[in-house]
């Protein structure tokens, strides 16, 4: 092949890479692709994408060459202080940096050595040799390094390698920055759903949310829905004699407690204030609809230790049972009217006078 061919050929290596790069929000499949590209192109046995992470570490996520190769990079992490060490002893080649072995270069800055031999020609391929491209993002940090070994030719990459080497490494960096753009728009969307459907205090579900599994269970025919409304007693106290940031602590524990005392499946929504909602389906829901009832009134009244002292709550817990064809509104109300009417009933229970402690004397 003669060299314009050649250099035909890696401009079109280099337009489907950009493709790829454009086309895909995968980080992987993009950085993939243009280590596959330099091995192609670029005319190198071994290209290898290190990635810098959020801890200063460089890690290779992807490499192109034999599989034995890829193999041995892959994975591999490094300090920056290893690759700022091999930067210093680097001869500038435009925006590349190479690596002379006979820099006194340390063999254990590297993480791979090939096993090749030493070459004899003055400008051959020394198994000790490094090409780098630093990966930049706009703002002139670092988001990776793109690293060759083992050129083809066997000698040092001339003047239009080493310029589609640098082509590919800006072409890296638009990849990364890419996908991780595309990662902190996905993040950002699903924390504005969260938000959206969460309270934002307990983290526990709110009334959209809710609205959205009862549409999803009334689509499920035959299956039973089960409906416990859940009112603190006791919690106005709280607020009252503590402040209301001890409340939000003690609202955020039982939170919690109810979280761990539901089945994997089923829904706890905050409704406001002190009132939760759990929200059951299946078949069959009477014995797991009293039991998860029981479970969590046991939960609820356990001490609760917070940084403004210890809390006693206790649970009214009202149920409703019904068919997912059942109006969702009607369900809540049985189970809010028969809520009242355990409220009511513990207020009405007899108390036992309970005599004041001895006071204690002074040193004891």
């Amino acid at each position: 092949m003669s060299d314009a061919d050649a250099h035909l050929q890696a401009l079109r290596t280099l337009i489907s890479v950009s493709k790829r790069v454009h086309g895909s929000l995968d980080l992987t499949e993009t950085l993939d692709a243009v280590a596959e590209g330099v091995v192609e192109a670029a005319g190198f046995g071994l290209a290898a994408v290190n990635l810098a992470e959020p801890d200063g570490e460089f890690t290779v996520v992807s490499a192109a060459g034999s599989d034995e190769v890829r193999a041995a990079v892959v994975g591999v992490r490094s300090g920056a202080d290893t690759w700022q060490a091999l930067f210093r002893l680097a001869d500038r080649w435009g925006d590349l940096y190479f690596v002379d072995h006979r820099s006194g270069v340390s063999e254990d800055l590297y993480s791979w050595v090939p096993d090749i031999e030493e070459p004899v020609a003055e400008d051959g391929w020394h198994p000790m040799d490094s090409l780098f491209a630093p990966l930049m993002a706009p703002d002139g940090g670092w988001v990776g390094v793109l690293s060759v070994d083992l050129p083809v030719s066997g000698r040092r990459p001339g003047p239009e390698q080493r310029e589609i080497l640098s082509l590919f490494a800006e072409h890296a960096a638009i990849a990364i920055l890419h996908a991780r753009m595309h990662s902190e728009l996905e993040r950002s969307r699903a924390e504005l759903q969260h938000t959206a459907t969460h309270d934002t205090l307990t983290g526990l579900a709110n009334r959209a949310f809710l609205r959205e599994r009862v549409d999803a269970l009334r689509r499920r025919a035959g299956r039973e829905i089960g409906v416990l409304v859940v009112d603190l007693d006791g919690f106005k106290r709280i607020n009252d004699v503590a402040g209301h940031e001890a409340g939000d602590e003690v609202l955020r524990v039982i939170a919690d407690r109810m979280r761990r005392h539901v089945r994997a499946d089923d829904v706890v929504a905050r409704l406001g204030g002190d009132e939760f909602l759990v929200v059951l389906s299946g078949e069959e829901l009477a014995g797991p609809l009293r039991d998860t009832a029981v479970r969590l009134r046991e939960a609820v009244g356990r001490p609760i230790e917070t940084g403004y002292g210890v809390h006693f709550v206790g649970a009214s817990i009202g149920s409703a049972l019904g068919r997912a064809g059942d109006d969702f509104g009607d369900l809540v109300a049985a189970a809010d009217a028969a809520m009242y009417r355990a409220k009511r009933a513990v207020r009405a229970r007899p108390r036992a006078l309970v005599p004041a402690p001895a006071a204690v004397p002074d040193g004891a």
